[in-house]
């Protein structure tokens, strides 16, 4: 795959628990590093080449000493055209790396922050849980106080209790028969 300025600008990492994948990140750099390589030495070949068309067609055009020093000004050339591209693929390496480092850096602040707010979070929802134990401790505790003053209200209530319950049967009937037995003699007066 042809790596361009834009590939690397925009190449994406995928995100693992503490940033991304390092062994990625290298293995990207390492191939951006040969790609470039490979262009380089493409360069030089295709420099290389026309250099040599150019000497070919001006040796005829030339004397003999002429083409000597032809050959050293190209050898120069060649040589300062190697020692440029090593000095522009080694600066275009240093520049990944930096890159590569402050990838790695900004990752891993985001990922500080990202725990920072879990815990934050966290702690927000442990209060919440507390808050709501203890309202709930406090509404058992005034329901059973509660339930227990109806249990005690029902336990006191005389219709339970049997012998209650026959004296209040027997003073009910009493007060029937009273009123059953002066209803006639009401009558007469």
């Amino acid at each position: 795959m042809a790596l361009f300025p834009l590939d690397i600008r925009h190449q994406e990492f995928s995100g693992q628990m503490f940033g991304y994948s390092k062994k990625e990140v290298r293995a990207f750099l390492e191939q951006m590093a040969d790609e470039l390589e490979d262009r380089l030495k493409n360069q030089e070949r295709d420099i290389a080449r026309r250099e040599q068309q150019q000497y070919e067609v001006k040796q005829e055009a030339v004397t003999a000493s002429s083409a000597v020093e032809d050959l050293k000004r190209r050898e120069e050339l060649i040589s300062r055209t190697l020692v440029f591209a090593e000095k522009t693929k080694a600066d275009i390496i240093a520049n990944a790396r930096k890159e590569a480092e402050n990838i790695i850096h900004e990752s891993e602040l985001k990922a500080k922050r990202a725990i920072n707010e879990a815990k934050h979070h966290l702690s927000m929802l442990e209060h919440q849980y507390m808050s709501i134990k203890e309202q709930k401790r406090q509404f058992l505790m005034q329901f059973r106080a509660e339930l227990q003053t109806f249990q005690d209200r029902i336990s006191k209530d005389p219709l339970l209790s049997k012998e209650s319950e026959q004296l209040m049967d027997g003073e009910f009937k009493q007060i029937k028969e009273e009123i059953v037995h002066k209803a006639p003699g009401m009558e007469n007066r």
